[in-house]
């Protein structure tokens, strides 16, 4: 599982996610015993009295974060640094709910504050790292993906095996226009998240291996209500059963297509393909809205967990949603929107405008239609299989995994050339599970 203590985010590519879960174990803290602490600790002249004060103070700010009561997680960790500054994790996670909720700026000065503490904190220089690479459209590009390069090269010589880091790097030097270094990057990454998975199999207990509940689709043509988080329904039409492909209609108000466009166009980037930087063609360009941006993210990271009947909390610890946008002539070509190193359970496409003529998603294999290596070398994958033409409002929803967990072969999909005007878009990935990694170290 993802490194409980650390923020996985990133604005350049659909790879990491944000997680909010704080670090459950601070290490023994030596407390200078000239420091008497916040108001009320002046009294605790004992090391030990002080130390379990801190503890404590600590497991609340834990127990506070893991519910998800940002405020008060924060507060809570602020009063442990009151008792004691110099606890590197403490910074870190302080960090993770500073991003979360909009500051990055102070996240990059509390993660600056971690490494500076603990030179080897990998997750720290991670964190760090993936901060400055979301901040390198913003002008000074290639000095601030210089510093980005530096502090994720720190974290691999502590940790060589960290596979988001490994990830991070390809993203780094695709951005800086190293495709070759870039693909061993994302190849070693994926090596490891392949060991890791297996490792992590051969020892999964039979409640590890349960998966997320499937909708049911019935049969191809059959039309069923599912129920939003207002309790609202909309008809959702199966379009294919393998994989399990659903059509849903009015899913997005024309406001809320509005809404998402004007987050995303001042921010668009060029967009990179998940790990492969050969495998599929991608002109398109896009951006990722944390959640914390805007009430309607929000929203419909609540819509989606009622639509496909998951628990929020999954939704929540996937990645933020990404805004997607083709100009005349733009395409994606065949690709899969799963990997070992990034399973995501289920895509949500959301329609954000019509389009004047191309533009469709297009499912070549589905329902044994194609083989996948058939589909693969399609020039034109709208003759075979599924093809939905967009429509503003509309969604998708297709599952990249089979019931057993495997990736399902017949997934694989393209966005079709926009052939006249332009495509609006947005993807919504729901985590099979947490992106595998080595244990974090103790800190």
């Amino acid at each position: 599982a993802i490194p409980s203590c650390m923020l996985a985010s990133t604005a350049r590519a659909p790879l990491l996610s944000r997680s909010l879960l704080p670090c459950v174990l601070l290490p023994c803290v030596l407390l200078p015993r000239t420091s008497p602490g916040p108001v009320g600790m002046a009294q605790k002249t004992n090391p030990q009295d002080i130390q379990a004060a801190l503890m404590k103070e600590y497991q609340a700010a834990v127990n506070a974060h893991r519910q998800n009561a940002l405020d008060e997680a924060l507060a809570r960790y602020r009063a442990v640094l009151d008792i004691h500054e110099a606890i590197p994790a403490v910074h870190n996670n302080i960090a993770a709910i500073l991003l979360a909720q909009g500051s990055a700026s102070a996240a990059e000065t509390s993660w600056r504050r971690a490494v500076e503490l603990k030179p080897e904190y990998a997750e720290a220089h991670y964190n760090l790292a993936v901060l400055l690479s979301e901040r390198a459209g913003d002008g000074e590009a290639e000095l601030v993906l210089s510093e980005a390069e530096q502090h994720c090269s720190t974290a691999l010589k502590h940790r060589a095996d960290y596979v988001q880091a490994h990830h991070l790097m390809g993203n780094i030097l695709m951005s800086k226009g190293k495709p070759d270094a870039a693909t061993k990057s994302y190849a070693l990454a994926e090596a490891l998240a392949t060991s890791l998975v297996v490792n992590n199999a051969a020892s999964a207990s039979d409640t590890d291996a349960i998966l997320p509940t499937f909708l049911d689709g019935v049969r191809v043509g059959h039309v069923q209500q599912l129920q939003l988080e207002d309790g609202t329904t909309r008809a959702a039409t199966t379009l294919a059963m393998e994989p399990l492909i659903l059509k849903i209609e009015s899913l997005l108000t024309s406001d809320e297509c509005d809404e998402l466009i004007s987050l995303a166009a001042p921010r668009l980037k060029a967009s990179l393909t998940m790990g492969n930087t050969t495998a599929a063609t991608r002109t398109s360009s896009s951006v990722f809205l944390p959640a914390s941006e805007a009430a309607l993210l929000v929203t419909l990271q609540r819509r989606l967990a009622a639509l496909a009947q998951l628990p929020l909390t999954l939704v929540l610890r996937s990645e933020d949603l990404q805004v997607v946008h083709y100009d005349t002539g733009s395409t994606f070509g065949m690709h899969h929107d799963s990997s070992t190193f990034q399973p995501r359970l289920l895509t949500a496409f959301y329609y954000l405008n019509d389009v004047e003529d191309g533009g469709e998603t297009a499912f070549p294999a589905a329902d044994g239609a194609l083989s996948p290596a058939e589909a693969m070398t399609l020039t034109d994958p709208t003759g075979s299989g599924v093809a939905v033409a967009p429509r503003r409002g509309h969604g998708l929803l297709f599952y990249n995994h089979m019931p057993s967990g495997a990736i399902h072969p017949a997934a694989l999909h393209a966005g079709c050339k926009v052939l006249k005007g332009e495509k609006w878009g947005a993807n919504h990935w729901v985590r099979l599970r947490d992106v595998p990694d080595a244990a974090a170290k103790a800190d």
